[in-house]
């Protein structure tokens, strides 16, 4: 079962860091100023971060793999609080990226290279993230992890429904992930 449950992990890294390469590109590759910004793929991109990443994969990952670890060996006690402090600085970073994308609507000053930084800053932080859970995370709980672990975070990321909140995040993230791509320029999207 481990290896099931990681590349559930590992697809979700990848959509993940698709949606970031997308922001990347939309920020570095504007044709100056006389272009105006795309405000509807970079709505869904935030929204994508903030619905899928930061709400529901982020606190799955924390509920589940972390505490399994945790309970399986202290090997891994300082690299899973590192990766616990990086979830709470992501979800700052996409709170500022959000408010410099309203400025940035909103036509202020310096608006464009604010909301460009913080775009780059971002990506680049949870690129780094996501490659030392996969480097660095994956292979101690490949190591320490039991059958009975892995059967239960294979169910929390298998779930699709919320039924607390009737919320279904994996198809509502599916549908977001896919305006992005129909939003992107072409060499992104399906144009």
């Amino acid at each position: 079962m481990p290896g099931a449950t990681l590349k559930i992990l590992r697809d979700e890294h990848l959509a993940i860091a698709t949606v970031l390469y997308t922001l990347r590109y939309l920020v570095q590759h504007e044709d100056g100023e006389d272009q105006a910004p795309r405000f509807p793929v970079l709505h869904a991109i935030v929204d994508y971060i903030v619905s899928y990443p930061d709400r529901w994969h982020h606190p799955k990952e924390e509920t589940q793999l972390f505490r399994c670890l945790r309970l399986r060996t202290q090997e891994a006690d300082a690299l899973i609080a590192d990766l616990e402090l990086e979830h709470c600085a992501g979800y700052n970073m996409i709170e500022d990226l959000r408010d410099k994308l309203q400025a940035l609507e909103r036509g202020e000053a310096g608006a464009r290279e604010k909301f460009r930084d913080a775009a780059l800053r971002y990506a680049q932080f949870e690129w780094s993230h996501l490659r030392r859970e996969e480097d660095l995370l994956f292979p101690l709980a490949e190591e320490y992890l039991q059958a009975e672990d892995w059967a239960s975070i294979h169910k929390a990321f298998r779930e699709n429904d919320n039924p607390l909140f009737g919320l279904k995040p994996r198809d509502h993230a599916e549908q977001l992930y896919q305006r992005i791509l129909e939003l992107a320029p072409a060499p992104i999207g399906r144009r």
